[in-house]
């Protein structure tokens, strides 16, 4: 990670200090200026959700939408997933397994590093060493994904084609490659101030929390980029909405539903809509009381009066949710829906001996409605005779803090695969395990489910994972949002995917 340069300096921008026209604020009214050809833009400016120090460049570890929106201007995946969550190539213009899943052979295209030198299969070895390897400060977020790798039997072929062994059969292992932190890095790389990518943009300079910048890269095995300069800005919620609204940036991401409805009236404005795109949640602790019991958690789920929350808490933009992961993506399960029953509630914690249960809901403002969610949840539970204190943390370090501590936490995710969601999330040891989900059927049936072949014999053993955590499971995911954005009128490309997919937040295509 890159140095930190201050505290005042990791504060993502506010509005004041947009509106002041701070030197980066004036640098940004630069943005948007036309090239020569007509077509093509000098500088780009998007401006994201800041998160103070906590943002990175570093593929293996970051794990912030803002970090995402730079690490894919600079780097590439050997795959990528579409808006439906299946994996597409990228680095890798093919990916084939043996007969029983434990042997795949990777074909890399004829793409080159920033420098010019090209991509090889020793870059791919090397990248999947690092994931797997000793952790540093940070976790890697693809650790428990990729820990099917047996890195001892794998091998470079030729220059373009690796062979990668594995400890036990997968047949879902190309999803495994376009999880996220998966992003190759050039073989050696083990600093990341000064990054060198595939990207379709070159690393020019970084803030945390402030801003990055990098420039076109004529190289680019997708097409050159037609934005001279892109600028990835982070800022407040206020700020992002100012920012867009004033011309000081061209692209806004992930507004509030208020600030998208009043864009909407802006002719020199488009604001997308993009459904299923960020999906809120409780996750209670399971291995910690009250929540080590089942009974309790069952109790958590009908508490839960999901259309208010959705309509106060989500300004009405959104549908609720089912505390089944993915709506909308491949593997989903259609399951009953959970029903707010304050009754059947009571009667759950009078069975696990806690009818008068008091808990502490640990929330912050790192997200649109996390706050009001969580006092609108502490009204519901008096019905039924539950307590909940909320306490509300910083913006900037909530999601670190919420992993490690507290009974009752919150969340927005964007979507994900659904085998990466549990791999990633749910199965034991999992490095993003914010529930510390620990239970012997569910990881064997994930084991189960990577070793068959047959994908809807496949399906079959995600539904019954699904139907475990939606019995008994810790998260209450209880709404999905439209993902909003706004951009400058008179641009082409503009990125309109789901979060975490390819086409989300790719600048790569925009032009005049």
């Amino acid at each position: 990670m890159v140095e930190s340069p201050g505290a005042a300096a990791r504060s993502p921008l506010s509005r004041r200090g947009f509106l002041l026209g701070t030197g980066l604020a004036v640098g940004a009214l630069a943005s948007g200026c036309a090239d020569a050809s007509g077509s093509g833009v000098d500088t780009f400016s998007a401006v994201f959700k800041g998160s103070g120090a906590d943002e990175s460049l570093d593929p293996g570890t970051s794990h912030l939408f803002i970090d995402e929106a730079r690490l894919k201007a600079l780097y590439d995946g050997l795959f990528e997933v579409d808006d439906a969550m299946r994996p597409v190539p990228r680095l890798a213009t093919a990916a084939e397994p043996n007969a029983d899943g434990t042997r795949w052979r990777i074909t890399l295209r004829d793409a080159r590093w920033h420098d010019g030198a090209k991509v090889t299969s020793a870059d791919v070895l090397h990248t999947l060493s690092r994931i797997l390897g000793p952790a540093g400060q940070q976790p890697f977020i693809a650790a428990t994904t990729l820990d099917l790798v047996d890195l001892g039997q794998s091998r470079e072929v030729d220059e373009r084609t690796a062979e990668i062994a594995l400890h036990r059969p997968s047949f879902e292992f190309r999803t495994a490659l376009a999880a996220y932190g998966t992003r190759i890095i050039r073989a050696g790389t083990r600093d990341f101030r000064r990054p060198v990518g595939t990207g379709p943009f070159r690393f020019d300079s970084f803030r945390p929390g402030r801003e990055m910048v990098a420039t076109s890269y004529d190289g680019y095995w997708d097409g050159a980029p037609r934005i001279g300069r892109l600028r990835i800005l982070s800022a407040e919620n206020d700020a992002r909405t100012a920012a867009v609204r004033s011309g000081q940036a061209d692209f806004a991401d992930d507004l509030t539903p208020a600030a998208a409805k009043q864009m909407r009236g802006d002719g020199n404005l488009r604001v997308q809509a993009t459904p299923n795109s960020g999906i809120y949640y409780f996750a209670m602790k399971t291995d910690r009381p009250p929540f080590d019991n089942a009974d309790v958690r069952r109790a958590l789920m009908r508490m839960v009066d999901r259309e208010e929350l959705v309509k106060v808490a989500l300004q009405g933009d959104g549908e609720i949710s089912n505390d089944v992961f993915g709506k909308g993506f491949q593997y989903y399960a259609e399951l009953p829906q959970h029903t707010f029953d304050p009754d059947a509630a009571k009667a759950l914690l009078r069975k696990a001996g806690v009818p008068n249960l008091t808990i502490d809901l640990f929330t912050a403002p790192a997200a649109t409605g996390f706050v009001e969610a969580a006092n609108l949840f502490a009204e519901q539970a008096k019905q039924s005779g539950v307590t909940v204190r909320v306490r509300v943390g910083s913006g900037d370090t909530y999601y670190a803090e919420a992993l490690k501590t507290g009974q009752l936490t919150m969340g927005q995710s964007g979507p994900l695969s659904i085998p990466n969601h549990f791999a990633s999330r749910l199965l034991t040891g999992s490095p993003q395990n914010r529930t510390n989900w620990h239970d012997p059927e569910f990881d064997a049936l994930y084991g189960q489910a990577l070793a068959t072949a047959s994908e809807p014999e496949r399906a079959a053993l995600y539904h019954r994972m699904h139907e475990i955590l939606h019995d008994r499971g810790g998260f209450v995911f209880w709404g999905i949002s439209s993902w909003n954005s706004a951009a400058a009128a008179g641009y082409r490309g503009i990125p309109a995917g789901v979060p975490n997919a390819l086409n989300w937040a790719r600048f790569d295509k925009v032009a005049r």
